[in-house]
């Protein structure tokens, strides 16, 4: 089972190889890449969230997100709150995120574990977007789920996505071995897809449900995720 130093080995590699792609695998591998999608689909998707959650932002509002990776959706959020604490277990993501001098950023450097020395009660959301999927354990799932609760303000919101179960679970071992077999042969192609930093957990509803700490909401978000949250103590 991956720790922590070989997660934040795994994150920081992908940071140097190519940390765009590794954010969002929806777009050209390697040189060439659209900047410019990229960067605006943190807009779209900070959009959809707030929509499909009910979050209204405001000035006064601390937010606080796990796995920011290069910061794509931090910029959107950053606009409409006072302040956001963005987390990630890679110094190296967490460099390009820092290049967009957010004023009212704090990039963190987590541990891959918990939201360390956040305070209780003091955020307004706990977001985490495309991040749950690669952690190694549902015990690591656990854990941040009690750890959002903990940070997050009474009224305030919890939401993070997972990706759902499907008939490609059963094919992991045979897909891992590809994935593999494609880097062996010198193939260009993402490297480490095989790794378990990067499959990570495909918990069903129900698992995730009986381990959160509090009752979660959950839907199908942007056709291929799906989407948790709660209001804390309603």
């Amino acid at each position: 089972m991956p720790d922590v130093k070989s997660i934040r080995r795994f994150w920081d590699a992908k940071a140097r190889e190519d940390p765009f792609w590794f954010v969002s695998s929806f777009g050209k591998y390697g040189p060439g890449r659209d900047l410019a999608s990229f960067w605006a689909s943190g807009a779209q998707i900070w959009s959809e969230l707030k929509e499909a959650i009910g979050y209204t932002p405001s000035t006064s509002h601390r937010v606080v997100e796990i796995g920011c990776g290069v910061g794509r959706l931090t910029r959107a959020i950053a606009r409409e709150v006072g302040h956001v604490d963005a987390l990630d277990v890679s110094e190296e993501m967490l460099k390009i995120a820092r290049e967009a001098q957010l004023a009212n950023v704090d990039f963190l450097l987590g541990d891959g574990v918990t939201l360390g020395p956040l305070p209780d009660r003091s955020a307004d959301l706990v977001l985490g977007y495309c991040v749950f999927q690669h952690l190694p354990s549902i015990k690591s799932l656990q854990t941040y789920l009690r750890e959002m609760n903990r940070v997050a303000k009474l009224g305030g919101l919890v939401a993070f996505t997972l990706t759902p179960r499907t008939w490609a679970a059963y094919l992991m071992p045979l897909l891992r071995l590809r994935a593999y077999l494609r880097e062996q042969l010198g193939i260009p192609c993402p490297q480490g897809l095989y790794r378990r930093e990067w499959v990570g957990i495909r918990p069903s509803k129900t698992r995730v449900r009986r381990i959160s700490p509090i009752p979660l909401n959950v839907t199908l978000f942007m056709g291929d995720k799906l989407l948790y949250w709660a209001r804390v103590g309603s």
